[in-house]
């Protein structure tokens, strides 16, 4: 047959179904499958002798991935029986996983046996998956992960699994922040709305420099398309990610809308907050979407999330992508392989050096660092051996880089600050805590401005001081 990667296999595979020779259509289909094998990057062998003295159709390995492959064309559902001829050649083998094609399906004996024999594993593949993944060559990949995953992990065999009603995974309790804005006319909350309009970025509270090491050099970036479709597909993503130990409860996140943003911390409160759109979506001149850039810390570095979801009813998402930034290739990428695996991604996935350090700071004018009254705290608190049992992390300001003042300061080009010139507040980390509700009268000043960025994402830190409005003597009373 001789196809190649570029070749159309759902035409070929469209071709032998109107074939009437049986022997000819059995040898092209064989080929056929070796080559939905090689464009996928297979080691294909026909007719190996991998499984001597009885003889199976193909071989196809990529690494530690051995596929031992029987290829079936009949009228009549592969039936128990073509398991059993799997498995006897299974038995000569070492570390293969067995691979049966039965254009006609299977039988419901044949689909129980291989559930209740997992210890020889044998993974089904129906003439309507075939049909689907020739369509779609790289999609192969996916749906044999899902095959093995789901024969190991819940004992079933995968078949047609578009056509089945799956049940709904249960969620995991995710990782909520203890962390709360405090204005004075609210209770303690995870959430504060400011005024505001689109971008993907956020602020944090600990802006982690990936440059930050002995070496020399930059770090890198890995980006991975998520094939998210609607909010259910992003909040399912962020199940996946606590699952897998890479959401904490250092989170941090924002929800763009077209004149009102949302700021929080933890990924439990943005889960919860994501859900809201229908709030969010009838304030006037709400805008038909809404963007947010949720960004989290992970082993080596951080990574954000970001989207575009409709503000309606079926909340299609587009453009969703995870970028990490990391201090360099990790040697060990087992845990992201396995992140990526989990979500559909198998391929076309690489590492891009940084052409210039991760992060910048801005010293402002001192005209920006007045004193003014904070829209918020934000309070965390104390561990067991601190003496107060919560302490002011962080204030909300008012935003200066909106005033005109600003449009025509000399720094504004070199600062590189445009899309922070939207929000009508920062969300400050400060230099140095101090108690919550001591009696004392604080008062701030924004000192200089943090900024790194993930391929799509921007993602700031402003760090504010503060000083005793009445006292003389101003004196550092945080926990460190």
């Amino acid at each position: 047959m001789g196809l190649n990667i570029d070749s159309d296999l759902q035409k070929a595979l469209h071709a032998l179904e109107g074939m009437t020779d049986k022997a000819k259509r059995g040898r092209l289909f064989e080929n056929l499958v070796a080559d939905l094998f090689r464009a996928n990057h297979f080691d294909v062998r026909l007719n190996a002798g991998a499984a001597r003295p009885r003889q199976t159709d193909l071989l196809a390995t990529r690494m530690s991935e051995v596929y031992l492959i029987e290829c079936k064309w009949r009228s009549a559902r592969a039936d128990i029986d073509a398991i059993d001829s799997l498995r006897a050649r299974l038995r000569r083998t070492s570390g293969a996983i067995g691979l049966l094609i039965g254009m006609a399906g299977f039988s419901g004996t044949a689909i129980s046996e291989v559930a209740d024999h997992r210890e020889q594993p044998v993974l089904l593949l129906s003439g309507d998956e075939l049909r689907r993944v020739t369509g779609r060559p790289t999609a192969l990949l996916d749906l044999l992960w899902r095959k093995r995953e789901s024969l190991r992990v819940d004992g079933q065999a995968l078949v047609d699994e578009p056509a089945r009603t799956q049940p709904r995974r249960k969620r995991l309790a995710l990782p909520d922040s203890s962390t709360r804005f405090v204005s004075t006319a609210h209770q303690p909350t995870p959430v504060t709305e400011t005024g505001g309009g689109f971008g993907q970025l956020t602020f944090t509270h600990d802006l982690v420099d990936i440059d930050w090491v002995a070496a020399s050099g930059s770090g890198v970036t890995l980006d991975v398309p998520v094939p998210a479709i609607s909010e259910r597909g992003v909040l399912d993503l962020l199940d996946r990610l606590a699952s897998l130990g890479w959401a904490s409860s250092d989170a941090r996140w924002s929800i763009h809308q077209s004149a009102t943003s949302w700021h929080g911390f933890g990924a439990a409160a943005f889960a919860a907050e994501l859900a809201q759109w229908k709030q969010r979506a009838d304030r006037p001149n709400s805008h038909h979407s809404e963007e947010f850039c949720y960004l989290d810390s992970c082993t080596g570095g951080f990574y954000t999330l970001t989207s575009n979801i409709s503000a309606e009813r079926t909340r299609w998402a587009t453009q969703t992508v995870l970028s990490f930034q990391l201090q360099g290739i990790p040697l060990d990428v087992a845990p992201l392989l396995q992140l990526c695996r989990s979500i559909g991604i198998h391929d076309n996935l690489y590492f891009r050096p940084l052409t210039a350090r991760s992060t910048r700071i801005v010293h402002l004018p001192d005209w920006m660092t007045t004193v003014v009254e904070p829209d918020a705290h934000i309070v965390t608190p104390g561990t067991d051996i601190d003496p107060h049992p919560e302490w002011v992390t962080g204030v909300v300001l008012p935003n200066p880089l909106r005033q005109s003042r600003w449009k025509g300061d000399p720094l504004r080009s070199e600062a590189d600050l445009y899309d922070l010139e939207v929000p009508e507040s920062l969300i400050c980390h400060l230099g140095d805590f101090h108690p919550a509700g001591d009696g004392r009268n604080y008062t701030y000043r924004l000192q200089r401005i943090e900024k790194t960025r993930t391929s799509e994402g921007s993602v700031y830190r402003p760090v504010a001081r503060w000083d005793f409005a009445h006292d003389e003597e101003a004196r550092d009373i945080s926990p460190d």
